[in-house]
């Protein structure tokens, strides 16, 4: 089949996006690439300065491509992705070739505007989900027959296989910027009689109170962020309590380097990581029970080990890329297959 491609980010041949970790038989589709390399440095409203111009940028030129170009299927990476897309071809009254979403969240500026973007989804055919419970809230949220949405686990490659350990590993970790409780979890961690390195934007800290013990280090490449996170004793996502996933790159990321995670018990989090087994799940806004969980830990190093070496196993198992990408390519054969039957 012909795919169109909206991804956030270069693909430069041969890389292949997806397709590296499809199956011999998916490799003679030809697939198109475009995408958007937003520079993220602001927050909310802010973003219209120099994130979200480039993605409507981006929309319009997969616009024109498709009237240049016949298409099978039109796919995008994330709703920020596929949104300019989709207003254009509700907009026109456009439904052909099919247009799938992957790892569709409802989040940022647009739940502002719930049905402005109840209307931009007329011109979608299909998402995919990375938490079973999105189906029903943006089945509610943006009347989406529940038909129309599909969970596939979110997957990834081991970004840390080639990574050299530091020689000072006595730290715990925490990174991201999205959907961060890093006030939740300064408090859990001030006073602990160990270091913690906290990888995230300034904007996502900015008014709280960073404690002795604490390094905050800007985003930062990606072979130190891996040694990073090799060498941490363990690694903390702390999230706020959402309606949509959040957090499940970071977590998939920290069981493919094998680490026992402490995270914030949410929708997503809750299928991610097996409490007890693979991390350990917190309520939200709860920094004594953060605290006490990053204590247990490290006054049980060995089971600390169990679970990170459990984390591995579930990563091999559920969340690879290959895990991923075969869920998301039936999706889109579906969609062909279907379109090909009207």
């Amino acid at each position: 089949m012909r795919v169109l491609c909206l991804v956030d980010g270069p693909v430069i041949p041969p890389d292949r996006w997806m397709w590296n970790h499809l199956p011999e038989e998916a490799q003679q589709d030809e697939v198109d690439f475009l995408w958007a390399s937003p520079a993220d440095r602001f927050k909310n409203w802010g973003k219209f300065l120099s994130y979200y111009p480039q993605y409507i940028n981006l929309g319009w030129r997969a616009w024109k491509a498709c009237q240049k170009r016949h298409y099978d299927v039109i796919v995008a990476w994330e709703a920020k992705t596929g949104f300019p897309l989709g207003a254009l071809r509700s907009l026109a009254g456009v439904h052909s070739p099919p247009f799938v979403i992957f790892c569709f969240s409802f989040r940022g500026i647009a739940t502002s505007f719930p049905q402005i973007s109840s209307w931009v989804m007329r011109g979608v055919h299909h998402i995919t989900v990375v938490s079973p419970e999105e189906i029903e809230f943006y089945s509610r949220i943006l009347h989406i027959p529940r038909s129309h949405i599909t969970f596939c686990q979110f997957g990834w490659h081991d970004l840390c296989q080639n990574a050299e350990p530091l020689a000072h590993n006595n730290f715990i970790f925490a990174f991201g910027r999205s959907y961060r409780d890093y006030q939740t979890f300064l408090e859990a961690v001030d006073g602990l009689p160990i270091e913690v390195i906290v990888n995230t934007r300034r904007f996502a800290i900015r008014g709280l109170k960073v404690p002795a013990n604490v390094h905050i280090n800007e985003m930062m490449p990606e072979k130190e962020y891996a040694r990073l996170l090799v060498s941490a004793k363990f690694v903390v996502t702390p999230l706020l309590d959402t309606p949509h996933a959040a957090g499940e790159s970071s977590i998939v990321q920290i069981m493919a380097a094998g680490k026992a995670i402490v995270a914030t018990r949410t929708h997503s989090t809750s299928y991610y990581v097996e409490d007890g087994i693979t991390g350990i799940l917190v309520p939200p806004k709860e920094p004594r029970a953060m605290r006490e969980a990053c204590l247990y830990l490290l006054s049980h190093p060995e089971e600390c080990k169990a679970m990170g070496a459990a984390a591995r196993r579930r990563y091999e198992e559920q969340f690879t890329s290959e895990h991923t990408a075969r869920c998301q390519y039936a999706v889109l054969q579906k969609m062909v297959m279907m379109q090909a039957e009207s």
